[in-house]
Formats: C-alpha cells, sequence, structure tokens
C-alpha cells in the first residue's frame, strides 16, 4: 500500500471514528434529558422547574437549549409578574364602604396593574412559544418534552391569567360600588362599618351593586384556590 493510500485510509478512518463518536453521545444525552423531564417535572404533583447542575447540564448536551426555553420563560415571570403580584396581594382591600369611597384610586391602580401584568405574560408566553417552535425534535423527546413544557409555561401562565381576569372583574365592581357611594353620599349615613340609607330606591341599588361584589369575591377566591392548587399539585 502506498503512501497516499495509507494516508487516505488513516483519513476515512478518522473521519468515521469521529462520526461515531458523535453519534453516539446524541442517544445518551436525549436519553438523560428524557428521563430528567419525566421524573422531575412530569411525574411530579404541581409545578417544578429544578435548577441544573453543571454536571446534569452537561449530560443533556445540545438539550439544555431545550430547557433553557423553559428556566428562561420561569425566570422572566419571576422577575416582571411574581413579584408585583405578591405585591398587588398583600395590598388590603377596603373593608368598609367609608374605606372604599377613601380609596377607590387605589382599587383602580390594581385593576390597571392586573392588566399589565396580563400583557407581561402574554408576550412571555408568546416568546417562549416562538423558541420552543423553532426546537428541532426526535419523535421519542417531543410528546415528553411537550407535557413538561405544558405544565412549566403553558398551564401557569393560563391559570395566573385567568386568576387576574376574575380580579379585575371584582375590581371593576368595587369601582361601581365606590362611584355610587359617592354619588349618594348625601343619601347614606355612615356608622363604624355599617351604612343607612332612608331612600328605598338608592338602597335596592345599592344592595344589587353589594351583592354583585360579593360574588366576585367569592369567584376570586375559587381562582385563587385553583391557582394555588395547580402550583403546589394538592
Amino acid at each position: 500500500m502506498s503512501f497516499s493510500q495509507r494516508a487516505l485510509m488513516w483519513a476515512v478512518g478518522g473521519v468515521l471514528a469521529l462520526g461515531i463518536a458523535g453519534c453516539s453521545a446524541e442517544p445518551k444525552e436525549r436519553a438523560a434529558f428524557i428521563a430528567f423531564l419525566q421524573t422531575r417535572i412530569v411525574d411530579k404533583p404541581g409545578v417544578h422547574v429544578p435548577s441544573l447542575t453543571p454536571k446534569v447540564e452537561k449530560s443533556f448536551g445540545d438539550y439544555s437549549k431545550h430547557y433553557a426555553v423553559i428556566t428562561d420563560y420561569n425566570k422572566s415571570m419571576d422577575a416582571k409578574v411574581q413579584q408585583p403580584l405578591r405585591d398587588m396581594m398583600v395590598k388590603n382591600m377596603p373593608n368598609t364602604m367609608p374605606d372604599l369611597m377613601a380609596r377607590r384610586a387605589d382599587v383602580v391602580a390594581l385593576r390597571k396593574t392586573s392588566a399589565q401584568l396580563r400583557a407581561v405574560i402574554d408576550a412571555e408566553q408568546a416568546a417562549a412559544a416562538t423558541r420552543r417552535t423553532a426546537l428541532k425534535q426526535p419523535d421519542d423527546l417531543k410528546p415528553v418534552y411537550d407535557k413538561a413544557y405544558a405544565r412549566t409555561v403553558s398551564d401557569p401562565g393560563n391559570n395566573f391569567k385567568e386568576f387576574l381576569v376574575v380580579m379585575e372583574g371584582m375590581l371593576t365592581s368595587a369601582e361601581k360600588l365606590a362611584d355610587f357611594l359617592d354619588a349618594h353620599k348625601d343619601q347614606i349615613k355612615f356608622s363604624a362599618i355599617m351604612a343607612q340609607i332612608d331612600d328605598q330606591k338608592v338602597l335596592d341599588d345599592a344592595n344589587v351593586l353589594m351583592k354583585e361584589l360579593s360574588a366576585k369575591n367569592a369567584e376570586v377566591a375559587r381562582a385563587q384556590r385553583k391557582l394555588a392548587s395547580m402550583i403546589s399539585g394538592r
């Protein structure tokens, strides 16, 4: 065998060896990623987005970029939605009629904040969906990834938006009642948490608005329980 032939055989052998080595890593990386998604996210109740150790991230190979779609979304949600939502929830709603009248501006601000948070969630979900669509996934990975994505991106975002819509409905009802009370303040006598209304028409109208607000408060409580159950898995 001539030198050129030996060189060619060596080169071809080297290329084949590289090709085999490159192909052998991907199935292991994919299997590790599938197992991680299944056991650490899909099989566990509630919402879980585990952080990756450098060793685990390396074991996924390029599939770590697929997981980054999920983690980046959740990091953005924590920064842009979770903290403002917590700040919003710690603000006590007015619990008396005079308090509601005095704090109408706070109620309006809360409603606007809620609407803004929904818009942020929409934008973050759209950005994550764009990145997800660009992913190239084998047939055995895709269904598991889809379930993990739904559990950590789609479902939490949708449930948060549903809760915020209900919250905005309650706040709108509170605004309506505040406006009514202000418009008829000369016909209403307040004593602590009680209100005396002598005009029957005004009393009837006030009762309708208060019943509406009470019903909206019940809807908020249900939506809050649903959201907490989705997050905790209980």
